[in-house]
């Protein structure tokens, strides 16, 4: 069984205000930003290389958003598990994660 460590959490107080999904024209894989608000409080977070964008617009409207990296495990990609709690349960991986100071 994998273990994980959690990065980043947001619950339903957090509001994601802006989601921007980029690609450059030669690459299969994405890279995601997105800014997250609550409160005078903001956080942008770049998702790089993200394996499955179908997910991303679920972003949108959830109650609980569980971002955790995977220890220990032999995998060199995909190593980030993005978990979304909203009506049901979807989830994305990336190569890595990085936080933003603006988009």
């Amino acid at each position: 069984m994998s273990e994980y460590n959690t990065l980043y959490e947001f619950d339903a107080s957090w509001k994601v205000t802006q989601l921007v999904v980029k690609r450059a024209l030669d690459q299969v894989q994405s890279t995601l930003l997105v800014t997250f608000e609550r409160e005078g409080q903001s956080i942008t977070l770049a998702f790089e290389r993200i394996d499955d964008p179908q997910n991303v617009m679920e972003m949108m409207d959830f109650q609980q958003i569980t971002i955790s990296e995977e220890v220990q495990t032999e995998r060199d990609f995909c190593t980030i598990k993005i978990e979304l709690f909203c009506d049901s349960y979807a989830e994305f991986w990336c190569d890595a994660i990085t936080e933003k100071t603006s988009i």
